[in-house]
């Protein structure tokens, strides 16, 4: 029997599976956490791969926290989308005329600042494997499709470069990485998408935020607003 997992979402914040992998398909790494027993969780960021109903990543063979797994142990995997700060001054129903805003009565003041994110938890259960023929199919699947989404969706400038492909490196060279390294496989239990990005705010007060946001100008902040501007609020207009 799997272990118990817990992910607190709201409901209004709760999204699909299929939202889920295109998050971790967007963002191309997770977080892998594991805990041995009573000691303090470990965790290592990792590139991943989700194909069907398993994760897959490889990690340092000097790594401990996955040198000493044997068998199967449970697992949490952490894929963090975009996520920024949101400013009650960007909230016209909680400020004043003075400020900009649209408070009636006893609304002016009564909010505070909070923060919106996309993120998705995944539970299962892990097992760690050396089968450099399989490490080999793995690894090169992960870098030549993580190369070849740098050209679809990066700059054009560096179109010329053109995508690497694993030929490109010495077989003794390419060889010999695959023996410093241990691969992961995640047999999926529980997925969780929390998006939380205002869908309980007010159509005014959403798209302050949004606003506020792409004004701020970073790329976590115009990726957060775009998010709030495509997510199905709780109340309608």
């Amino acid at each position: 029997m799997d272990p118990a997992s817990y992910v607190y979402i709201p409901a209004s914040q709760e999204v699909d599976e299929k939202e889920c992998r295109a998050l971790l398909e967007e963002v191309g790494a997770a977080l892998w956490i594991t805990a041995d027993g009573d000691e303090i969780p470990c965790a290592t960021l990792l590139p991943t791969l989700w194909r069907g109903n398993t994760l897959t990543a490889h990690a340092s063979g000097h790594n401990e926290q996955f040198a000493r797994i044997d068998g199967e142990m449970p697992c949490r995997v952490v894929v963090q989308g975009p996520n920024s700060y949101i400013s009650p001054r960007w909230l016209p129903s909680v400020q004043s005329s003075e400020n900009g805003g649209a408070a009636r009565g006893r609304a002016e003041g009564r909010g505070v600042g909070t923060w919106n994110y996309q993120q998705v938890q995944i539970a299962g259960m892990l097992r760690v494997h050396r089968d450099t023929d399989r490490l080999r199919d793995e690894m090169t699947t992960l870098a030549e499709d993580f190369d070849e989404k740098r050209i679809t969706d990066g700059c054009p400038a560096d179109a010329h470069r053109g995508p690497w492909t694993h030929d490109e490196a010495p077989t003794a060279y390419y060889e010999a990485m695959l023996h410093g390294v241990v691969g992961l496989e995640l047999r999926v239990t529980e997925v969780k998408g929390r998006f939380k990005l205002g869908q309980n705010r007010t159509e005014q007060d959403r798209s302050g935020a949004s606003a506020g946001l792409r004004e701020r100008g970073r790329g976590q902040d115009l990726a957060v607003a775009d998010a709030m501007d495509d997510a199905t609020p709780l109340y309608e207009a």
